[in-house]
């Protein structure tokens, strides 16, 4: 028996010419549902100005393609290499902004992977960690967060300093200032706790203070 032989002989035992109609079935179903999941997790810890309701339904769908795709590698060899080979030219242009939504897509094709090729318990195990580490996250960026406050005011520096000493108690830093004529606008970036907001009244109290705008920030979003 040759090597050539022997090699197409590993190759058959790796890779079985069908799989079950139940295996099939069942497959889809836990893709299904591994989606849904990723989907409910991505509703529940957006982070951005919109919500993209496309982009949730396509984890769903993105998961059950993947599962597909490695079912039907993983019982024909050259059928395998012929894929790798076409999918490897395909170039997507949709710009994704937000990391976290990055993150979604990659572990909804992360999740098609293991499911189609039945590690179902590595999918689930998968599942329970990243939600868990997710909304430990999201409890811990509950206690502070960074916010953006623009003060328009009289262009006066006794106005100003007022300003300034309203805010110096407060952690954060300074970030732009720009005059028009007799107004101007002061830029800060302040770190508050979610129920320490109502800061803005008595920035809004000094006298001269025309307008208080107060943003969360976040990353390359503001919301």
């Amino acid at each position: 028996m040759t090597f050539q032989d022997l090699f197409k002989k590993s190759a058959l035992e790796l890779f079985p010419s069908q799989i079950e109609p139940l295996t099939l079935i069942l497959t889809l179903g836990i893709a299904f549902l591994v989606g849904l999941g990723i989907f409910a997790v991505y509703r529940r810890c957006h982070i951005g100005v919109v919500y993209d309701h496309a982009l949730g339904l396509s984890l769903v769908v993105m998961t059950l393609l993947v599962a597909v795709i490695i079912v039907t590698i993983s019982t024909n060899i050259t059928l395998s290499l012929g894929m790798v080979g076409a999918l490897s030219i395909v170039r997507y242009r949709t710009a994704v902004k937000n990391p976290l939504d990055l993150m979604f897509l990659f572990w909804a094709i992360t999740s098609g992977i293991a499911v189609g090729a039945q590690y179902y318990y590595i999918a689930l195990v998968a599942f329970a960690a990243v939600t868990l580490s997710l909304y430990a996250l999201r409890r811990l960026k509950q206690g502070a967060g960074t916010y953006v406050l623009i003060v328009s005011y009289r262009a006066d520096p006794d106005v100003e300093e007022a300003v300034r000493r309203c805010l110096h108690k407060h952690p954060g830093r300074f970030r732009s200032k720009v005059v028009r004529g007799d107004t101007a606008e002061l830029t800060m970036e302040l770190t508050l706790k979610a129920d320490n907001l109502n800061i803005t009244r008595p920035v809004q109290d000094i006298d001269g203070v025309q307008d208080v705008t107060l943003v969360e920030y976040r990353g390359n979003q503001e919301a």
